[in-house]
């Protein structure tokens, strides 16, 4: 009780201190008004001045001041409240704090921001609509690419070709599916899938290069399942898998370990790659972040991989990390943590 209380206090001293920071001005400016009043009858009435006449004055000049003053700091309080409460307030309800003059300002910039708002949503979901439209009509001719390719009788050339054309529908895909993370509530559906069948999906949309590079893979997973999005989930796990492959060391590997008790399931992707250096960690799932590890490749980094990472964990509830002690590559940590409330969905 007294920790409130304490608590309470500070707040009220706080709020108190930035009222007078905010209307010094004008208290200092109704002192200088009393003071002039007094000044000037002064001045005015000399000798003829009755002195009990002029501090009665000056009483009900300080009384007034201080009622005002007591009914602003009151009402500056009320709104200072619902700002540390982050409360949302209709026009009817500000007019209780604010002149109707503000209000009006107020609705006329509300207005304008919210057709503002609206022309710039319309605006990105059409690009997103033509981006998607021609994501999926680039699928075609990368389909006649690879049979073309197949008739290719120098090999080299061949292995060469199926590289550049398998660069290219990775990055349709990852151009697909940032475009939707603009908007990804409309496209999120939550059900029972199992981990070991999103890895494997992910596995083998990057088969080609996990094989062209030699890669062994390890797979440390039962039967677990999550509550879920399949295609968000596995669009994850693509970007973990091509770091791995894009940051490979000699003798590549690639491990997925899964561990689970009654509170969460843990998902861990380990590689024995090049690492992340400790200065690099706090800045990896930033936008556009390139760490100090890239080294040239087949690959050019745009440092927005681990960044749509984070932003679907946060859509999905998934709690991602990374362990800064792992010393032998890079080994990301995947919790679900709030899926017991999808339990009812179980079938």
């Amino acid at each position: 009780m007294e920790k409130i209380l304490l608590k309470r206090k500070k707040e009220l001293v706080i709020i108190l201190i930035s009222y007078l920071k905010e209307y010094m001005l004008q208290i200092i400016i109704y002192i200088l008004v009393i003071v002039f009043i007094n000044v000037y009858f002064i001045y005015l009435c000399g000798r003829n001045l009755y002195m009990d006449d002029l501090l009665y004055l000056d009483i009900i000049l300080v009384f007034l001041g201080f009622a005002l003053l007591v009914i602003s700091y009151l009402r500056y309080q009320q709104v200072e409240r619902i700002y540390q409460r982050n409360s949302f307030l209709t026009s009817n309800k500000l007019k209780e704090y604010l002149p109707k003059q503000t209000i009006k300002i107020i609705e006329k910039n509300n207005f304008y921001y919210s057709n503002e708002n609206n022309y710039l949503r319309g605006q990105i979901q059409e690009l997103s609509d033509y981006i998607t439209k021609w994501s999926h009509e680039t699928k075609l001719p990368i389909a006649s690419l690879r049979l073309m390719n197949e008739r290719n009788n120098d090999l080299i050339l061949k292995k060469e070709m199926r590289l550049v054309i398998e660069q290219i529908q990775l990055l349709v895909n990852t151009m697909l599916m940032s475009s939707k993370l603009r908007n990804p509530e409309n496209d999120i559906k939550i059900e029972k899938i199992l981990i070991s069948q999103v890895i494997k999906e992910a596995i083998k949309h990057h088969s080609y290069f996990l094989i062209n590079d030699h890669f062994t893979i390890n797979l440390k997973v039962e039967n677990e399942y999550v509550y879920s999005d399949r295609r968000w989930l596995t669009y994850m796990l693509d970007q973990f898998i091509t770091n791995s492959i894009k940051y490979k060391s000699n003798n590549p590997k690639l491990t997925f370990v899964v561990k689970q008790n009654e509170k969460k399931l843990t998902l861990i992707i380990e590689d024995n790659g090049i690492g992340i250096s400790k200065e690099d960690v706090p800045y990896i799932f930033d936008r556009g972040f390139i760490g100090h590890n890239l080294r040239d490749g087949d690959y050019r980094s745009t440092g927005m991989g681990l960044y749509f990472v984070k932003e679907i964990a946060k859509k999905l509830e998934i709690r991602v990390l990374i362990d800064e002690n792992f010393n032998s590559g890079s080994r990301f940590i995947l919790e679900f943590v709030d899926n017991a409330k999808y339990f009812l969905l179980d079938y």
